[in-house]
C-alpha cells in the first residue's frame, strides 16, 4: 500500500508539473473591444495575429505552423443581446453559412451546442462537395469550413474553422479555444 501511495504522489507530482509546463506554453494575448477586455490563450506552435477589416470591425487569425487549420474570427458588439438565445443563434448561422450550406455534402445544418465557459453559442460544420475525391485538398483550399457564434455579455464572436479533418488535434484545439479562451478579463473577484 506504501508502495502504492509513493508512485501516487510521484506521478502526481509529475503531473502537476506536466500541467504548469502546458500552460507555460501558451501565450495570452489580449483584445480591447470598447469597453471589454477579451484574453485569448493561443497554444505553443500556433501563429496569432489581428486586425480590422474594412468595416474597422475587430478580427483575429490563429493558425497551426503546419496549416491544418485556420481559425478565423470576428468580434462584433451586441449590446442588445440580439443573439441571446439557441433559436436566433441558429437563425444568424443559417443566413450567414447558407452558401455553405448549399454547396455540401450535408446540404442542410446540424447545430450543435458549443458550452463554453461563459455565455452561450452554437455552430454547425459543413464538407465541401466540390473537394470531395481531391486528395491533396489543394494548397489554400479546405474541405471542411465550420461556422459558429459565442455570445457573452454586450458582444459577439463569430468564429469560421478552415480545416481539412475534423478529428484532428488541430481542430480539436481549435473548437478548444474557442470554447475555452476569447474570454472577457474581469478584476479578481468581479462577476461576469
Amino acid at each position: 500500500m506504501r508502495l502504492f501511495l509513493k508512485i501516487f504522489f510521484a506521478s502526481l507530482a509529475i503531473a502537476s508539473s506536466a500541467a504548469l509546463c502546458a500552460k507555460e506554453k501558451s501565450r495570452d494575448e489580449t483584445l480591447i473591444l470598447d469597453t471589454h477586455r477579451v484574453i485569448i490563450s493561443v497554444p505553443e506552435g500556433y501563429v496569432y495575429s489581428s486586425g480590422r477589416d474594412e468595416q474597422g470591425v475587430l478580427m483575429a487569425k490563429i493558425t497551426d505552423a503546419k496549416e491544418k487549420i485556420d481559425l478565423q474570427v470576428r468580434f462584433e458588439p451586441d449590446p442588445t443581446g440580439r443573439l441571446g438565445g439557441e433559436a436566433q443563434q441558429m437563425e444568424f448561422l443559417a443566413t450567414v453559412c447558407q452558401q455553405y450550406a448549399e454547396g455540401s455534402i450535408e446540404k442542410g445544418y446540424a447545430f450543435k451546442p458549443l458550452e463554453p465557459h461563459r455565455g452561450s453559442g452554437t455552430y454547425c460544420a459543413f464538407t465541401d462537395a466540390s473537394l470531395i475525391g481531391k486528395q491533396p485538398v489543394p494548397k489554400g483550399e479546405y474541405l471542411h469550413i465550420t461556422q459558429g457564434v459565442k455570445v457573452s455579455s454586450g458582444w459577439v464572436l463569430v468564429f469560421t474553422v478552415l480545416s481539412n479533418d475534423t478529428t484532428s488535434k488541430e481542430y480539436q484545439t481549435a473548437l478548444k479555444l474557442v470554447k475555452e479562451s476569447f474570454e472577457e478579463a474581469t478584476a479578481p473577484g468581479a462577476k461576469l
